[in-house]
């Protein structure tokens, strides 16, 4: 999409009467994208896609407004927040129009948005949003599905992001182990649950002046630790050495290396912390 809304999903025309065939073509290559090799890819494909739907099926048509919603989903989980927020918040307006505020697609739309918000820097729009749209996903979505606990996630962490640490840990520590005993073990709404708690662990011992590490922070610590999710090895040592100084252990790095790979998280913190 471009940055203008009304040209980057085209002043397009009617769209004329298109063969099942081809309708089923288009939703089979915008649902490919999911197995791009590369966002950048899965972005570049959902473009195309979305761009000749449009064309095609029209701008309202819900598979089209899919398809432009999930590039805009693509967009911010690649980094691109700000275009995400720009392109996410004309598909909220126009799914609200065409499909109807209560759409499931609508309401999936209105959470990427404010899931884009906050990675753009607004934690405080974002948490506020979250905040009202939660018990509406519940409510259509039922409590247990993936899109109401990522929603759940996000508006701890955005919470989180507005300086309301205790809060925000407080939600994922009763969140985490709710996840845990729905979707078991491997699923990615738990990995990325405990991931954003182990993120604010080291900020929220500051706040509470350290004491002891309850074991759900220190299974989110060690899940952190053995998916690599740092940015430097700089930062993964001084989480490191956060640990062994939450935990009073030293030398944790040598029992870390040695965590099988597809060990779960519970019994590496076992391994490691044992």
């Amino acid at each position: 999409m471009t940055e203008s809304p009304v040209g980057s999903f085209g002043a397009a025309p009617e769209a004329a009467e298109v063969s099942p065939e081809v309708r089923g073509l288009l939703v089979r290559l915008r649902d490919g994208a999911f197995e791009a090799p590369t966002p950048d890819g899965a972005i570049h494909l959902l473009d195309r896609v979305a761009r000749e739907m449009t064309s095609l099926l029209g701008r309202y048509d819900r598979e089209t407004l899919v398809a432009w919603r999930q590039l805009g989903q693509f967009r911010n989980e690649s980094g691109d927040a700000a275009g995400a927020v720009h392109l996410l918040g004309q598909v909220s307006v126009d799914m609200s129009q065409a499909l109807g505020a209560s759409d499931r697609e609508t309401l999936h739309a209105q959470a990427d948005l404010a899931f884009a918000i906050g990675n753009a820097g607004n934690g405080h729009d974002a948490a506020l949003r979250l905040r009202h749209l939660v018990p509406v996903l519940r409510t259509e979505f039922g409590a247990q599905h993936p899109l109401v606990f990522t929603a759940q996630v996000q508006q701890a962490v955005n919470t989180g992001r507005t300086g309301d640490v205790l809060t925000a840990v407080g939600e994922l520590m009763q969140l985490v182990p709710v996840i845990e005993q729905t979707v078991g073990d491997e699923g990615i709404t738990l990995a990325e649950a405990r991931a954003e708690l182990g993120r604010m662990v080291p900020q929220w011992r500051r706040v509470v002046g350290g004491g002891p590490l309850p074991p759900v922070m220190a299974v989110a610590m060690v899940h952190r630790l053995i998916v690599w999710d740092f940015g430097s090895d700089k930062e993964a040592d001084a989480y490191l050495t956060e640990l062994e100084r939450a935990t009073g252990r030293k030398g944790l790095a040598a029992r870390l290396a040695a965590v099988p790979d597809g060990m779960t998280a519970p019994h590496a913190t076992a391994m490691v912390l044992g």
